[in-house]
């Protein structure tokens, strides 16, 4: 039993529907608890997603598409084909985010979920004894697209998948990538409330305004003559902090300042501390989240950071472009998908990408954007210029869901 409860999406009438049950969600974390999985996961997400069904049965209500989201959703596609008849003409789609978490649990929680013995091979929900509930989804779902097509690319070779290769060649023309949208409403550094002065593309005034403040912030020195290098991340490894950290090491002796906020795994979180305690004058950093201060860090900084070993999308990066703050990026996923590398001989490029998963090739891109800032300087204003035209919005990815479902759809008829 659970409780439902609805209402609509802000400035519009389309509903929303939460199932409420104390036991399950009714409690410290999403998925976790300080770091540690909640043992019944399993049983949590599946309740979620059989609830999700029975919702639609109460409402004599048949959706056209059934769109899910990773692992903890990635049961209804197999629900709908083996106990949801009446949902026959109803398409699932699952859309990866991060493939990196696959829903894993042992295999007895099969019995539990309610998926048929049958249905537990390599194939389908076994991996190798265990119960992979994303590889089950991506079997049973209609069409699985990622959260872009650079992501999508990497899924289908061993090197980038996850393990989850196999499970998705298989789906042939049945799998995309579609790339994430920006919110230009609140990511918008003409309009942003949060920022201590607006500014444009036209008019960079505002930027310089936000830099020194969040210097000041951050207990640096007002220095306008020196690039900022900004960081807004969960401190986990996807998130390169294995390359950064050495590289820190390296560029902190250099004239910049690098400031940092995060939280995540306690051990990188101790290594940025010691860090900018090691460096004060060149390093702020901040444990947390704050999202008026991620604004004036998009804000405030000159250069943005994203040394990911994998990123599905990312959004800091595009958020970064719209604010004049270059996004420096290694070349995977999504951030080879929305980020132009700087060509030094036309000045053209919206960033600066490095290839090698290494720290000595993250330190030298954090050098080859220093030279570029005091060697270059029409460059790097012409890059600024450049990347704060780049527009990425929901309507475009809105559209391309659009096609995905209509081509789902047009299949089952």
């Amino acid at each position: 039993w659970c409780a439902v409860r609805t209402s609509p999406l802000p400035g519009s009438e389309v509903p929303v529907y939460f199932l409420e049950h104390e036991q399950y969600f009714g409690r410290q974390g999403y998925y976790d608890q300080n770091g540690w999985s909640y043992a019944d996961n399993a049983e949590r997400f599946s309740f979620l997603s059989r609830g999700a069904l029975q919702l639609c049965r109460a409402l004599h209500w048949t959706p056209q598409v059934f769109h899910c989201h990773d692992w903890h959703t990635a049961l209804v596609p197999y629900y709908l084909k083996a106990e949801a008849a009446e949902f026959s003409s109803a398409v699932s789609v699952l859309t990866l985010h991060n493939a990196g978490y696959q829903g894993q649990f042992p295999g007895g929680w099969r019995q539990a979920l309610s998926i048929e013995e049958e249905d537990f091979h390599a194939e389908a929900f076994e991996d190798y004894g265990n119960l992979n509930l994303l590889k089950g989804g991506i079997a049973f779902a209609d069409r699985v697209n990622a959260v872009s097509p650079g992501y999508a690319q990497e899924l289908l070779s061993p090197p980038g998948s996850h393990g989850l290769h196999d499970a998705i060649q298989r789906k042939g023309n049945a799998f995309s990538g579609i790339l994430n949208g920006c919110d230009y409403g609140e990511w918008n550094p003409e309009t942003d409330s949060y920022l201590p002065a607006t500014y444009s593309a036209t008019q960079l005034t505002g930027k310089a305004t936000c830099k020194a403040a969040l210097q000041v912030r951050f207990q640096l020195e007002a220095r306008p003559e020196v690039p900022v290098f900004g960081l807004v991340s969960r401190l986990t490894e996807q998130k390169g902090f294995g390359l950064l950290l050495p590289a820190l090491e390296a560029v902190l002796k250099w004239d910049l300042q690098v400031i940092a906020m995060g939280s995540g795994d306690a051990e990188t979180a101790a290594q940025l501390a010691a860090l900018a305690e090691r460096f004060p004058d060149k390093m702020g950093w901040w444990e947390g989240y704050s999202n008026p201060l991620a604004h004036l860090v998009e804000g405030g900084s000159d250069v943005f950071l994203m040394p990911s070993l994998y990123e599905p999308c990312g959004l800091n990066q595009i958020y970064s472009l719209r604010y004049g703050t270059l996004p420096l990026v290694r070349a995977v996923g999504g951030l080879r998908d929305t980020v132009k590398n700087y060509n030094e001989t036309t000045g053209t490029g919206t960033g600066f990408i490095f290839q090698d998963p290494t720290s000595e090739a993250l330190r030298d891109t954090i050098g080859w954007a220093l030279s570029t800032w005091y060697d270059r300087p029409q460059h790097f204003r012409r890059l600024v210029q450049q990347a704060m035209q780049e527009r990425f919005p929901w309507e475009e990815s809105a559209q391309a869901y659009v096609a995905l479902y209509t081509s789902a759809l047009a299949d089952r008829a």
